[in-house]
């Protein structure tokens, strides 16, 4: 079969445009569900398989995974694919899930890094992860610039709240904590550097600030958004949460000379000055920490953020432009 049939080359356009619509809202939804997941593990611990996250969570990666099968039997193009076989790995964790969950649940208490880091979990996050890389250049070929825009927000938002889940054992305030304050940097280099790709793909002012409030949004649904403490470790308000993402990436979007490494490391030590420079007022007392810790929390985040920049500089070099014809990669 020729590719989308016998259409012409408007309706190829359209059924291409509304099949990357559809894929891009269903695998946000998945996203979303994760972080409900995570917050229903904490709240109400995991108590079957079948509890409604998970329902969730696999009903939208089966719709993204049989439009992306759908995308590649009528286009035939390597793009839907890829994506294609990226996505069908998730549902196939399944299985492997249940039984790790089954074998060493004992292991895996939330005060241990395990249930972060599980085999299961590890490559549920970073099939996510590749699934919304290959799904980006499919949403760049939109030829409405707000879709564009939009779904590429919310791409990116879902990309770096996977991330950022990926560095919950390394952040100081954090349940385990693993290196200590030096963890901050970690953090912050995935924070910079999906804020630095994204405010230069996506089109139009205000990348960045996009993709951090569409962060915050699906943080929401996470533990964070909620009272639940995962383990001996106190949270920051949410209101000082929001403003550690959004002031940064305002910066991001408004500082566009300086070379990346230099954006990087400043929105990197802005976020690190107001995480964790602010945080310990508001913890209670058996939560505290000292200046010295703050200080290397904030000079970690500006070097990771810079770090950041240099990768990201790499990844999407500046002369890039937001064009659809531009590149054909996140």
């Amino acid at each position: 079969m020729p590719p989308w049939g016998n259409a012409n080359v408007i309706e190829v356009g359209i059924a291409h445009q509304q099949l990357t619509r559809f894929t891009a809202t269903a695998l946000f939804t998945a996203a979303g569900a994760a972080a409900w997941d995570t917050w229903w593990h904490v709240a109400v611990g995991r108590d079957t398989f079948w509890e409604p996250p998970h329902l969730l969570l696999y009903a939208a990666m089966l719709a993204a995974l049989a439009a992306a099968a759908y995308g590649w039997h009528r286009s035939g193009e390597a793009a839907w694919r890829r994506l294609a076989i990226v996505l069908a790995l998730i549902p196939l964790l399944a299985p492997f899930d249940a039984l790790w969950h089954r074998w060493f649940g004992g292991a895996e208490a939330l005060s241990s890094p395990l249930s972060i880091w599980s085999p299961p979990h590890a490559a549920f996050v970073v099939a996510t992860i590749g699934g919304f890389s290959l799904l980006l250049p499919l949403i760049r070929r939109d030829a409405d610039v707000s879709a564009r825009r939009l779904f590429g927000g919310l791409s990116f938002a879902a990309v770096l709240a996977s991330l950022l889940f990926l560095t919950v054992p390394l952040q100081p305030t954090g349940p385990h904590a693993l290196m200590g304050f030096w963890g901050a940097g970690v953090a912050a280099a995935a924070f910079a550097g999906v804020l630095l790709i994204a405010g230069r793909w996506l089109p139009g002012l205000g990348g960045a600030t996009l993709v951090a409030a569409l962060f915050l949004l699906l943080n929401t649904l996470g533990p964070e958004g909620h009272e639940a403490n995962l383990s001996a470790h106190d949270h920051p308000p949410a209101w000082l949460v929001t403003f550690s993402f959004l002031v940064p990436a305002l910066l991001l979007d408004l500082l566009k000379r300086p070379p990346d490494w230099l954006r990087g490391a400043m929105a990197g030590v802005l976020w690190g000055a107001i995480l964790y420079g602010l945080s310990p007022r508001f913890f209670r007392p058996e939560f505290q920490y000292g200046a010295a810790d703050a200080l290397i929390a904030i000079v970690t985040s500006l070097l990771g953020g810079g770090f950041a920049g240099i990768l990201a500089a790499k990844i999407f070099p500046p002369t890039a432009g937001s064009s659809p014809k531009s590149a054909s990669s996140p």
